[in-house]
């Protein structure tokens, strides 16, 4: 295996856990949604937000806490080196 920085690794292991439980139909949603501008991305996500409350998604496990837990420490501690050598 070619050494990854972990953010990267931690970002690929999030999106395989969730692109293998996408049918295909969204999988190809989400590429469109990828490829549109930065302001109809917010329209659009405002209207997907409207129309997905309520929402109860269940229990979260205890796998997920920890992963995005150790994804939200790795990228605030790039961002904080990022400013650092600026």
């Amino acid at each position: 295996m070619a050494c990854r920085p972990l953010a990267l690794r931690l970002h690929c292991q999030v999106q395989r856990r969730y692109l293998w439980h996408m049918s295909r139909e969204t999988a190809q949603l989400l590429e469109a949604f990828k490829a549109l501008p930065e302001s109809e991305k917010r329209v659009f996500t405002a209207e997907v937000w409207r129309l997905s409350m309520p929402f109860d998604s269940g229990p979260i496990e205890d796998e997920e806490i920890g992963l995005a837990g150790r994804t939200l420490f790795v990228t605030l501690d790039q961002e904080e080196h990022d400013t650092n050598t600026r």
